[in-house]
């Protein structure tokens, strides 16, 4: 099947996802995307997407979305992942907490 989204990562790029491979450097989350941008590179090993997600433990949509976003994001977005504007759950003070904090000034 013909690829939508083709990954050519320059030596440059290679050599960090190869670093961080080789260093387990970073998170496991970055660790796994370095190891499928190394194995989806064109000029590299260039494997199917669903052999990808095999060896992986995956499924061939993650891979897809990598690629998608490493050729419309670029690279550092691909690797690091996309950055949370705000905490999950933003932290709260409820009047009563407030309340009995002035007091004990």
């Amino acid at each position: 099947m013909n690829k939508k989204f083709i990954v050519r990562l320059s030596e440059e790029e290679r050599g960090i996802c190869e670093e961080i491979v080789k260093k387990l450097k970073g998170s496991s989350q970055k660790f796994r995307r370095a190891q499928i941008l190394l194995k989806a590179d064109a000029d590299g090993p260039a494997w199917t997407d669903s052999r990808i997600a095999e060896a992986f433990n995956c499924r061939v949509q993650t891979i897809e979305n990598l690629r998608k976003r490493l050729v419309l994001h670029g690279f550092e977005l691909a690797l690091e992942g996309k950055k949370r504007r705000e905490p999950p759950t933003p932290w709260r003070l409820s009047i009563r907490s407030v309340m009995r904090r002035s007091a004990r000034c």
